[in-house]
């Protein structure tokens, strides 16, 4: 089963999208950290993840002391990066998991790492080969994320292709 850890602008954007359903009928095993649940996100966005979290879907880890630790010291290396960022990094890192962000410092930090890290149109592209949406759905969806989340920018030549590819479907 793969494993991932979601940063939490892509939750924020599932939530935005109405697609948290569908992205957690995905079978994979979902990890984020106690640090971005209770500090990134407002009450209802922590309320729609909550009966995920509660049926063990989205599996919070709770950070200790040494993972504190190994936080500040990966910020210590890329101090650009907030607590949150690398509490995800260190959580993909602790649980051999792909990390799953479309923040730009954050991934390029962690491929340095060695962490599989993925975005917005590799969860699209799952949701769909999943059968959690519909290519039709997905064009809508990726583009009202474009309009929802205008800091959001995709490899043009990747963003075409995808659209022209689930078109087909």
């Amino acid at each position: 089963m793969i494993a991932v850890v979601n940063d939490v602008n892509i939750l924020i954007d599932l939530i935005k999208l109405d697609l948290v359903d569908a992205f957690f009928n995905i079978d994979w095993e979902f990890h984020s950290t106690n640090l971005i649940i209770e500090n990134e996100l407002y009450d209802e966005q922590k309320q729609q993840l909550q009966p995920y979290i509660e049926n063990g879907k989205l599996i919070i880890q709770e950070l200790g002391v040494d993972d504190m630790l190994n936080i500040m010291s990966l910020q210590a290396q890329k101090p650009q990066l907030s607590d949150k960022d690398c509490s995800a990094l260190h959580c993909a890192l602790k649980l051999k998991a792909s990390l799953i962000t479309s923040d730009n410092a954050l991934r390029k930090f962690a491929k340095t790492q060695k962490v599989e890290v993925h975005g917005h149109l590799w969860v699209f592209d799952a949701l769909i080969e999943h059968k959690c949406i519909t290519p039709e759905t997905a064009i809508i969806k990726l583009n009202e994320l474009t309009t929802i989340n205008a800091k959001l920018s995709f490899p043009k030549k990747e963003y075409e292709a995808r659209i022209e590819k689930w078109k087909q479907h």
